[in-house]
């Protein structure tokens, strides 16, 4: 009797522990994919064409100290022979404001260090900037707008994916 009454508590309390919880899963969209080009459409993201950026550094404003970096992978090349980077994260999100339904802005600001070609030996440091801005619920969280040196170049629609351009 006493194995049958163990038997059946530890059969129930293991279909506890193994209900579903969906309900407090947060969903995370957090990577975005950029491409730079000039007003002409040319890729500024080829890295051995001159007038193109031959090398890339994405640095945390906000971080710890000077030097940290933040995780991204390019510039790659796509199936269009463009060039994109792709942000996965990395970079302090700093509390812009809270509502009373507990719906959050964050942001982090990311220094570039752009390594720009001008010819076959000279080459010019280009620093811009950009600004994240995340919306944050207690279902979601996503990259909301981004702001390159200061101008807007992307804003989050319901259907939009997380991809954009920089014109330079």
């Amino acid at each position: 009797m006493k194995k049958k009454f163990l038997a059946i508590t530890f059969s129930v309390l293991a279909l506890f522990s193994c209900s579903s919880d969906e309900d407090s899963l947060q969903e995370i969209d957090q990577i975005m994919t950029f491409y730079i080009k000039d007003a002409a459409g040319k890729d500024l993201l080829h890295p051995t064409n001159v007038g193109s950026f031959s090398q890339v550094r994405m640095n945390d404003v906000f971080g710890e100290n000077d030097n940290s970096p933040v995780s991204f992978s390019g510039p790659s090349m796509q199936a269009d022979s463009t060039y994109s980077i792709e942000y996965t994260d990395g970079a302090t999100r700093n509390l812009l404001s809270s509502d009373a339904q507990d719906n959050r802005i964050y942001q982090s600001k990311i220094a570039l260090n752009l390594r720009k070609k001008v010819n076959d030996t000279l080459f010019e440091e280009v620093q811009d900037t950009m600004e994240i801005q995340y919306r944050w619920s207690p279902s979601r969280f996503e990259i909301s707008k981004v702001l390159y040196n200061k101008n807007e170049v992307f804003t989050k629609t319901p259907t939009s994916g997380n991809t954009f351009t920089i014109t330079k």
